[in-house]
């Protein structure tokens, strides 16, 4: 009975080692996790395998590439490669040179083999596990390993041929169990960036909503001085109540679409809320901010949105007011408020055009 719950025991114990690398991989994000962390405690589990065998007659049977199969799959040959170092390093401290033949087919040869069947949509975790290239792994691996024994022969070829496949199976169960899990368990981890996504972003311009705005410049603030642009579309009641709510709609899609194409790269852009954007720029010079402005109003002017006609000039326009931080760690609600007072100067004061809340006056765009 007891030979029989050697296995399972072991194969419980690879999945749990497996379930916790799943937590550490999705509390533990970025290159440094990827190319020291997973690659370390793949190897340890690796060579934990090597020390709880499945049987020792005819020959010693593990499961120490299972760890490096699900690495090289998942990853890639880099990680697999990397996760190989610890139980390499326990053979020939162990064997010595005699450790070599063991180390190429135990180790390394699962990692190559995993590395073939890799896509690179596995590292991202937006792309499920596929179990059949699990299965592939593991019949390519047997196979190979198959090949190479008729010439070593550890042990009489009928027997060679029952241990491999008694171990083809146990993988087998493994590697179907570990890809399930991991599949689960990412599936939990992109529902969570899912909802971080949706909290964060603004539903109608796929744009960031006020509240991702509003982290992301405060902690910009906190290093540095930033300005504040307040945008709103003109007259855009008057668009909205003669074209429909569903042109009003669109209208604010392609408006946020080519504002966001505008901007510089370093600026971030949100939806303030109805017809109003906000841009944090990097910049506090107020000639750079003058030129970003004035290309802002003349490509909302010079866009052909449907419904244009509608409005005064035949074009749609905006008006901008612009807000610049005194020092870093300003006050960032102050700064919005300023640059929002500096708006209404510029509707005031004819629309279509920009308005730096420290001097009060507009320029026409």
């Amino acid at each position: 009975m007891n030979e029989y719950l050697i296995p399972v025991t072991i194969s419980c114990t690879l999945i749990t080692l497996s379930y916790i690398a799943l937590k550490l991989r999705n509390r533990i994000l970025g290159s440094m996790n990827e190319m020291v962390v997973v690659p370390l405690y793949t190897g340890i589990a690796s060579l934990l395998m090597i020390l709880l065998p499945i049987t020792n007659e005819p020959a010693v049977t593990d499961l120490r590439h299972i760890p490096i199969l699900m690495a090289g799959l998942q990853l890639g040959l880099p990680v697999a490669l990397l996760s190989t170092l610890p139980p390499a390093a326990f053979i020939l401290l162990i064997d010595g040179v005699r450790g070599v033949p063991d180390l190429l087919v135990g180790i390394a040869l699962p990692a190559f083999i995993s590395a073939l069947m890799h896509r690179k949509e596995y590292r991202s975790g937006f792309e499920r596990l596929r179990l059949g290239d699990g299965v592939k792994i593991i019949a390519l691996l047997f196979l190979v390993k198959i090949a190479l024994g008729f010439f070593t022969l550890p042990v009489p070829w009928p027997e060679y041929l029952q241990l491999n496949a008694y171990l083809f199976v146990i993988s087998l169960l493994c590697l179907v169990v570990l890809v399930a899990l991991h599949n689960d368990e990412n599936k939990n981890w992109l529902l969570q960036r899912q909802l971080e996504l949706e909290a964060n972003q603004d539903r109608l311009t796929g744009l960031p909503n006020i509240r991702s705005f509003l982290e992301i410049a405060g902690n910009m603030l906190k290093k540095r001085q930033i300005s504040i642009l307040m945008i709103d579309i003109d007259n855009f009641k008057n668009f909205n109540d003669t074209l429909g709510h569903l042109q009003g709609d669109h209208l604010l899609r392609e408006t946020g679409h080519l504002l966001r194409g505008t901007i510089g790269e370093k600026d971030y852009i949100a939806r303030y809320g109805g017809e109003e954007f906000i841009v944090m720029c990097d910049s506090v010079d107020s000639r750079r901010l003058a030129s970003l402005a004035s290309r802002l109003c003349h490509a909302v002017a010079a866009y052909p949105f449907a419904g244009r006609e509608i409005q005064p000039g035949q074009a749609i326009s905006i008006s901008i007011g612009i807000s610049i931080a005194a020092r870093p760690e300003d006050d960032l609600y102050r700064l919005i408020a300023e640059a929002d007072k500096a708006l209404y100067t510029s509707k005031r004061s004819g629309k279509n055009r920009f308005t730096f809340y420290e001097s009060s006056t507009s320029a026409t765009s």
